[in-house]
């Protein structure tokens, strides 16, 4: 077993067997406002690496992509937990908050550095990109 994490009232748990493939940060306007802050950060698995207990609420977007983003919160508690894009199918990014313990996230690339807050902290020799 790799990690665990659950919602902030515990109704939806969650457990992932293998390390992630990518982690990320995000400065886009939807994950602002998703979060309530600067950015959001990510770490991304293979679908079949990850179990999920308890059944989360689904809110369906479009990025500016194009691509189709599935975003899947904690219907009690509105905890924000995990992501899925149609471009992206068999990944599972999960928001690192929710895991219980976070000390091994580093990320590997920053996205949307264009909309980043002032206030929001730059993360020093990560790979940045204007948009995705």
């Amino acid at each position: 077993m790799f990690a665990t994490g659950r919602c902030l009232c515990g109704a939806i748990s969650f457990s992932v067997a293998e390390p992630p493939i990518r982690m990320a940060q995000c400065h886009c306007e939807d994950c602002r406002r998703l979060t309530g802050t600067g950015h959001i950060v990510q770490a991304f698995f293979k679908t079949d690496d990850v179990t999920i207990s308890g059944q989360p609420a689904v809110f369906e977007n479009v990025a500016d992509s194009g691509s189709e983003r599935r975003r899947s919160f904690c219907p009690s508690c509105g905890s924000t937990l995990f992501s899925e894009r149609n471009t992206a199918p068999g990944i599972i990014g999960i928001a690192v908050g929710a895991f219980d313990n976070s000390d091994w996230f580093s990320p590997g690339m920053v996205f949307y550095t264009h909309q980043r807050p002032h206030w929001d902290p730059e993360v020093p020799g990560v790979q940045a990109h204007e948009r995705m």
